[in-house]
């Protein structure tokens, strides 16, 4: 029983164990299941998640197919140099390949009679990819490993891909790409076209056009020292042997060294070839371009882009938008006009450069003053409305061919500028500033002309006046203003009174096309340029490849708002004014064509750098003339003989162009003001012309700068009471402030007198006289009369009042007063309604009907000035640190005469004025303020302007 029992408890304990095992087993089972469906699906998600990757890898990779037809020896794509040409497509205008050296493309193959050195294939597989024959194929460690680009990858980035963006996604598709070149056309093929292909820097491309540019030889010729000459131009093409020299030298050096350690040359050889003198390269081919300065602009606007790459490749055709009629017609003007000036044999005949025989004969200064330094000139011709350059010239020069197109200081050219900041500060073409001797001038005073309007400075080139502007307007608001017409390099000297004799260093074009708003007007067109938000002007039409497809995108023109159309139209009002610039350039000048037109002469450096500026509707164009070199003892320049190349381009230019003008838009208006102040005619005002205003901007206050007044003929003084009447006549005098009181003496003329006589009354009676208000004051309200009226035998005394110096009527304002004064009140006078001058006569009637007078000679003005805030505008905006310098302009009037002017600024005074202009420089604070102008006449009236909020941010 007992074994019995012992048995079924084993067998229990065995069972049990085995219950055990089995749940174990299926535990591992289904977890080794798990596994397996895990590892598995991971498996399927790499590969998903590789094939993805790899196909998106390759998804856009260029086809290699077209390798051969680029690098065929004999009809490859590639053996055509990038070729710009004009609007027609008509005219080649350059290519971008070394005159003289065509491409072609040398197999490696020695067995053909002329076939790429062994010795550059040598020297170029052991520098770049010594391993080059024995790579293995394709391995995880070749495609992401990190290592130089091979020669494969070096070819089908130079041919396929381009300058894309290096990272790791572009090694990947240039590896992938340069194993797919190599499994389909061998190693030996991808050398050779590498070898036909690669730049060797100065536009030079493949080896035989390195070879025949560096050493005057075909690249079969090549030995040793020849080869390190073209590898190490290949490693570094910028440090070639015609653009560095030095550089190309000690880069060859080390490549030969490499090749001695590689065994291609022995140390022999090597201390040999390093004892030869550095390589002369062989004299170029002159550049025979129709338009050099252009096609390099061209080529420098698309290699911008980031093409480099497909420019030096080739294949491509380039339509530009230069006129090529235009641009011969600019090129042998200049070059007639230059022989003209420096007295030499015109360059053409008159039969083929029609523009010459548009040149106006040269004014007479050049004429009598020889040129005796060589001179340059280039000139820009462009489309205002669609911003396509039609013609443009480097600087070209009789002795040295087309340079590039050049940026000079434009001086005085930059007043129309000047004047649009103006304008947009409450300021108009019938503005009144001063001409007139600045600090430190030499110049005689007979140089300078008073009181202008600024359209006359701006037309003729009152460099004071508009210095004066300057310092008015401000040097942050002009610039600001030249930075939104395209200027971007316009940056004013240290000394900002040197701003208009020299000023920034700008070139025809970009002034071309800032000129061009004023023809629109307000608006500019071009293609947006590559490195910010700005229009610059168009060059390129469009770029195809070998098979006519368009690359490198759209050239399409675009049109924005610069400025608003009424700021645009008033400089051009100025612009187009032709008798405002005859004081200047006389009669018949060169800026007039035969059609409206707005134009504009300038000079810089003592006239040694000048300008012409001009635009009709349909065409816009700058010139400079000048120096070669300037020379501070060279002849200054007659701006007008450069005038006389923009009049000659202008008028072929036009040529079965219809007449054009301009309407005047709505916002501007007409008014009859006196020149020069600007203001209300009054009989006074010796001149009144017709003016162009901002609607709402037209003068409200009557001219104060003549007046008519009594003087002492004998004295030259102002008339009083005692003067004797058959001395007293009238006149009418320019009213000077005090600013240009030295001026108008030197310059001789009539200067209005600021003393009364001095011819007293015949003796002071004691007993008979005024003590205050003091003679000739000016006066307001109820004025007390002190004095004496008393005296042995006295019986009364009575005030009385005359208007004007000589009265022929007098009005009694005092009854007859019994009682004697002596130094005290005599009565009031009430100057309310009165207004101008004025005599106060004391009538002493003493015993025995004896009568004693005492006169006092006075001004009554009870008429507060006049005066508002034309800028800043009520809640003008000012933001951005450019804006926070401002102008303050206002206009103040007063029948007799300003004391001062005071600025107020959040109810705090700011600064103040006690002659015109009353304009005000503030550095804004950040914030929102209220601005008011308080005026103070003679007489003590004061008027306020209303308050005006503004705000700076």
């Amino acid at each position: 029983m007992r074994s019995y029992q012992r048995i079924l408890l084993v067998q229990r304990r065995r069972h049990r164990q085995f219950v055990r095992q089995s749940r174990a087993m299926q535990r591992l089972t289904r977890g080794l299941q798990g596994l397996a469906v895990g590892f598995l699906a991971g498996l399927l998600l790499a590969a998903v998640v590789l094939g993805t990757a790899y196909a998106s890898l390759t998804a856009s990779l260029p086809p290699i197919d077209s390798l051969p037809v680029m690098l065929d020896p004999q009809i490859g794509t590639l053996l055509q140099p990038t070729r710009i040409y004009d609007r027609t497509g008509e005219h080649l205008l350059a290519t971008l390949e070394n005159p003289g050296i065509e491409r072609r493309m040398l197999p490696l193959n020695a067995a053909f009679p002329e076939a790429l050195s062994p010795a550059l294939a040598q020297a170029v597989v052991l520098i770049l990819e010594p391993d080059f024959w024995d790579q293995p194929a394709l391995t995880w460690q070749s495609l992401t490993g990190e290592h130089a680009p091979t020669i494969a990858e070096r070819l089908v980035n130079n041919l396929l891909l381009g300058d894309s963006k290096i990272d790791i996604t572009y090694r990947l598709r240039t590896r992938l790409l340069a194993n797919r070149v190599l499994d389909r056309y061998g190693r030996a093929q991808v050398l050779e076209w590498y070898l036909n292909s690669a730049s060797f820097g100065h536009l030079t491309f493949g080896a035989d056009s390195a070879a025949r540019l560096y050493l005057g030889k075909s690249a079969s010729q090549l030995d040793g020292y020849d080869a390190a000459v073209l590898v190490a131009a290949l490693e570094a093409p910028a440090l070639n042997w015609i653009d560095a020299p030095v550089a190309a030298r000690e880069r060859q050096l080390d490549v030969l060294s490499r090749m001695t350690a590689g065994g291609l040359i022995s140390q022999t050889d090597l201390a040999a070839v390093t004892g030869l003198p550095p390589l002369n390269t062989p004299p170029q081919s002159p550049d025979t371009s129709a338009a050099r300065a252009f096609s390099n602009l061209v080529v420098e606007r698309l290699a911008g882009a980031q093409n480099s790459w497909l420019l030096e490749r080739g294949g491509l055709r380039i339509i530009t938008s230069l006129d090529y009629d235009l641009q011969q017609q600019t090129t042998c003007a200049i070059q007639v006009q230059l022989s003209r000036l420096e007295r030499a044999a015109s360059p053409f005949d008159a039969a083929d450069c029609p523009a010459a025989q548009e040149l106006p004969n040269l004014p007479l200064a050049a004429n009598a003053n020889p040129i005796e330094a060589p001179l340059a000139a280039s000139a820009v011709l462009l489309d205002p409305l669609t911003g396509q350059v039609l013609a443009l010239t480097g600087e070209i020069s009789l002795a040295g061919g087309e340079a590039e197109l050049g940026s000079h200081p434009f001086g005085s050219l930059q007043t129309p500028f000047l004047a649009l900041a103006g304008f947009a500060r409450s300021l108009g073409p019938a503005s009144l500033i001063w001409d007139i001797p600045l600090g430190g001038t030499a110049e005689p005073a007979a140089a300078y002309h008073g009181p202008v309007r600024l359209r006359t400075a701006l037309a003729n080139d009152y460099l004071a006046a508009l210095t004066t502007l300057f310092q008015q307007v401000g040097a942050v608001a002009v610039t600001t203003t030249a930075s939104s017409l395209g200027l971007v390099d316009y940056t004013l000297p240290g000394d900002l009174s040197q701003t208009l004799t020299g000023g920034p260093a700008l070139d025809p074009l970009e002034l071309a096309q800032a000129f061009s708003v004023f023809s629109t007007p307000g608006t500019m067109s071009g293609t947006q340029a590559k490195d910010s938000n700005r229009l610059e002007p168009q060059l390129i039409l469009s770029v195809e490849d070998a098979a006519g497809t368009a690359v490198l995108g759209e050239f399409a023109t675009e049109t924005r708002q610069i400025v608003s159309p009424q700021l645009a139209y008033l400089v051009h009002h100025i612009l187009a004014d032709e008798p405002a610039r005859w004081p200047g350039l006389g009669q018949a000048n060169p800026l007039e064509l035969d059609r409206p037109a707005g134009a504009k002469t300038g000079s810089a450096n003592q006239g040694r750098s000048t300008w012409a500026a001009g635009y009709t509707r349909q065409f816009a164009s700058v010139v400079w003339l000048g120096y070669q070199q300037p020379d501070a003892a060279a002849t200054p320049l007659d701006a007008r003989a450069t005038a006389g190349i923009w009049h000659a381009l202008m008028q072929v230019a036009s040529q079965d162009q219809p007449v054009l003008g301009w309407n005047m838009p709505s916002g501007v208006t007409q008014a009859v003001v006196c020149d020069p102040s600007g203001l209300l005619p009054t009989a006074e005002c010796p001149n009144v012309v017709t003016e162009v205003f901002l609607t709402s901007s037209e003068p409200v206050i009557a001219d104060d700068l003549y007046r008519r007044l009594e003087i002492n003929r004998e004295t030259g003084r102002l008339a009083t009471i005692f003067t004797p009447q058959e001395w007293v006549e009238t006149k009418t005098f320019l009213i000077v402030p005090p600013e240009a009181q030295e001026w108008s003496r030197l310059a001789n003329l009539p200067v209005p007198p600021l003393e009364y006589d001095n011819i007293p009354p015949v003796e002071l009676d004691p007993a008979a006289h005024f003590t205050s208000p003091a003679q000739f004051s000016f006066v307001r309200g109820k004025l007390p009369l002190t004095g004496t009226a008393a005296g042995e035998g006295f019986v009364s005394y009575r005030l009385q009042l005359g208007r004007g110096i000589n009265p022929t009527q007098w009005q009694n304002i005092s009854e007859p007063v019994t009682n004697p004064v002596e130094n005290g009140l005599l009565g009031e006078l009430d100057t309310a309604g009165l207004d101008g001058l004025y005599i106060v006569r004391l009538m002493v009637v003493y015993e025995g009907q004896r009568v004693q007078l005492a006169y006092l000679q006075v001004t009554a003005d009870n008429t507060p000035p006049t005066t508002r805030i034309p800028y800043p505008l009520p809640g003008q905006v000012f933001a951005g640190p450019d804006q926070r310098t401002v102008t303050l302009q206002t206009e103040v009037s007063d029948a007799v005469g300003v004391a001062r002017v005071e600025w107020w600024l959040d109810g705090r005074k700011i600064g103040g004025r006690t002659s015109a202009p009353y304009a005000l420089i503030w550095d804004g604070t950040v914030g929102r303020h209220t601005l008011q102008v308080r005026a103070i006449d003679l007489a003590g009236n004061e008027s306020r302007s209303e308050e005006i909020e503004i705000t700076v941010q």
